[in-house]
């Protein structure tokens, strides 16, 4: 992701979170969420290989696995997920795993059309602007013609909830609130992603347990 400091806030989080994750595989293909099951179940219907970039310590590759995908590359910038990814993945009966630690620059490395399905959780969103667009285009390229891509975005904050909040601005609607979020209303990610893919569906997940709506773009790579 260019210099790494820039995101060396939200690192610093990610690894101590990690540091208390306990260690266990999903061994069910659900999470319990109807929505976001059924875009998971949507983006691997039909696909052999996944990527998830931003995949913390695997879990959605699992699922995946769960599922009956084969081939899968996890990407993250925290040591500390990919060091959990990698010890989960050493409990799953079948599937290939490949766990990377790093950021954007990681995804340039990855082979032209390695993939059918990619997941974005709650990542791009949480990039500085540039570095965001340049994962879709990475994306883009790494797809199979076809693949698929679940994208997954925080909700987004009005004015009146960044006053409330006491959220800092850093410009325009790019916001830190203790990490990065480009704070893009649903017009704006449409705009985005119609440059590069088909919108197939969007559908708000709702997390009861935490009183938190994600938004939730099912795409696919476009011919042209």
């Amino acid at each position: 992701m260019g210099k790494m400091n820039k995101y060396d806030k939200s690192l610093e989080m990610w690894n101590q979170y990690f540091l208390t994750e306990d260690i266990l595989a999903p061994i069910k293909k659900e999470t319990g969420n109807e929505t976001f099951d059924r875009g998971l179940k949507w983006l691997v219907s039909n696909a052999k290989s996944v990527l998830d970039f931003g995949c913390g310590s695997g879990t959605a590759l699992f699922l995946c696995n769960n599922y009956g995908t084969k081939t899968h590359m996890g990407i993250d910038l925290s040591p500390q997920a990919i060091k959990n990814a990698v010890e989960k993945s050493r409990n799953m009966e079948d599937g290939n795993f490949q766990f990377i630690c790093g950021g954007v620059e990681k995804l340039k490395d990855v082979q032209d059309e390695f993939a059918d399905a990619v997941i974005l959780s709650n990542i791009i969103d949480n990039l500085y602007p540039e570095d965001a667009i340049s994962v879709l285009e990475e994306i883009r390229r790494i797809l199979k013609k076809g693949g698929k891509l679940l994208v997954k975005l925080n909700p987004y904050i009005t004015d009146e909830q960044i006053e409330e909040y006491g959220i800092k601005k850093i410009g325009d609607n790019l916001l830190d609130d203790g990490m990065i979020l480009w704070n893009n209303t649903n017009e704006m990610w449409i705009s985005i992603f119609q440059k590069k893919y088909s919108i197939i569906r969007y559908e708000e997940i709702i997390y009861e347990e935490y009183a938190q709506m994600n938004r939730m773009y099912l795409l696919e790579r476009r011919s042209q």
